[in-house]
């Protein structure tokens, strides 16, 4: 499941590399429901999420994460 979760994780992260946040943020919440509370996924649907101008689920990033400063960003772009 490692080599799956990994190969997830890779396909997010180039969706947002390319700027092609809508699929990021479809494929990172997909895989969310198959590995739920997974940190990486968390943090990268999150990101997606703010650059789409939705809100990201900041509560479970600060459970998954603490007081990180990559959760910075993602919460300076809330939507208001």
């Amino acid at each position: 499941m490692a080599e799956e979760l990994g190969a997830a994780i890779g396909l997010v992260w180039g969706h947002i590399g390319a700027m092609q946040h809508e699929e990021a943020h479809a494929l990172a919440s997909a895989c969310l429901e198959l590995w739920p509370g997974e940190k990486n996924l968390l943090l990268l649907a999150g990101y997606a999420a703010t650059e789409l101008g939705m809100s990201a689920d900041m509560a479970a990033l600060r459970r998954a994460f603490g007081a990180q400063p990559c959760l910075e960003l993602i919460s300076r772009r809330q939507p208001a």
